[in-house]
């Protein structure tokens, strides 16, 4: 069998990405077209987040942090904030999502309820009055909160590689207030004690004081979850920004090079306010893989191991040292370095479906650095208007 060749591989998931960037540049329209079906995906040469990364990377498979283009790759990112009353509250990604059963689809396909989903981090659907998805090119799909509870079975979404990708909308908008569908989704902002902001009846849009179309978060004082965030039984309890690493945390003394000072990880969980008392089990996420899982007693024992340290031009996305025991079994795994998007702690909960490890490597890497969110993520095709 001839294998393939590695610049081949990647070339392919280029043209992939950028038609998927072109289909989503056309996704404005008042009907939803007819669902393509949905099969069960091959199993992929890279596990299923990093996959979509390697496509994104110059030739020498490695992303460059001051590179110009920086910016621009980081718009296939998948982080797509949550934010309530112009406050980010969560990511809707398949990697952060609190603990929902989905509805299983003919095929493998996949959907899951925006009422639970909302529910599940912490919103209180009775109290919302308005829910606005933000697509591509600043349009925006909206619910009202009477029209989520009065039928919230209706308005399903899911991530368009099944268990990983970019979210989707996926309800009928007949007879809604606001008939518009976005398709993607780039962003979500729930209203409950704020006003909801008007949505241009035309343009579809949230309009600036300079009359065309903003891609700002009504609200917001313009804080954004870039680092790496810790969620509590689907509720995110904080991220990490370097200005919150204190020397408090640190173990042993600081390295010459700040980026290299460790630092302890359940006292950074400590300095979020998160009680370690009764956690059941431990997740670590590089994007949408799980890259290391652990009990809460034996995560607690391994503490003096799992450290971590704040690497440069991450934004605050931190390299934790995962002991061996935590990772995917294969021969020969020992404690290895990874990025880490986020930090899943089970207390109340239990995931539905254990996930699949995946083993750290530079690609589970790449998924951390290509998933930050970035202002650019909102603007995406503005300049096609």
């Amino acid at each position: 069998m001839h294998s393939l060749d590695p610049l081949m591989v990647v070339g392919v998931a280029r043209q992939m990405v950028v038609a998927g960037v072109l289909f989503g540049a056309l996704a404005c329209s008042k009907k939803t077209p007819e669902p393509a079906s949905e099969v069960k995906a091959a199993t992929p040469a890279l596990p299923p987040a990093a996959a979509a990364a390697a496509a994104a990377v110059g030739g020498d498979g490695r992303l460059d942090p001051n590179d110009p283009k920086h910016g621009t790759r980081k718009l296939i990112g998948l982080d797509a904030p949550v934010f309530v009353d112009g406050t980010q509250v969560a990511v809707l990604r398949a990697g952060e999502m609190p603990v929902l059963t989905p509805i299983e689809l003919e095929g493998g396909g996949k959907r899951y309820k925006v009422y639970d989903y909302l529910k599940g981090i912490g919103v209180a659907p009775e109290s919302i009055k308005s829910v606005h998805f933000h697509g591509n090119n600043d349009r925006i799909a909206s619910l009202e909160g009477s029209e989520l509870r009065k039928e919230k079975d209706r308005f399903l979404f899911s991530y368009i590689s099944g268990n990983t990708g970019t979210p989707l909308q996926k309800w009928d908008t007949d007879n809604l207030k606001n008939e518009f569908v976005i398709h993607e989704i780039r962003r979500v902002t729930v209203y409950v004690k704020k006003a909801s902001p008007a949505i241009h009846p035309t343009r579809q849009c949230h309009l600036g004081p300079d009359g065309d179309c903003t891609d700002e978060i009504p609200y917001s004082d313009g804080r954004i979850a870039k680092g790496t965030r810790v969620y509590v039984d689907g509720k995110m309890v904080g991220f990490v920004k370097r200005r919150s690493v204190t020397d408090a945390m640190m173990l042993g003394a600081a390295a010459p090079d700040p980026s290299e000072t460790k630092y302890a990880v359940a006292k950074l969980l400590e300095g979020m306010g998160v009680d370690a008392t009764g956690i059941k089990s431990v997740e670590l996420m590089a994007g949408d893989d799980v890259i290391a899982r652990a009990t809460g007693d034996r995560f607690a024992a391994l503490a003096p191991q799992t450290h971590f340290t704040l690497p440069k031009h991450q934004h605050g996305k931190v390299r934790v040292h995962v002991p061996a025991e935590l990772q995917a079994k294969a021969p020969g795994v020992t404690d290895r370095d990874a990025l880490v998007s986020a930090v899943l702690l089970y207390k109340e909960t239990t995931p539905v479906k254990q996930r699949d490890l995946v083993a750290i490597s530079e690609d589970t890497d790449l998924s951390v650095q290509l998933a930050a969110i970035d202002d650019a993520r909102g603007r995406l095709g503005r300049g096609e208007q």
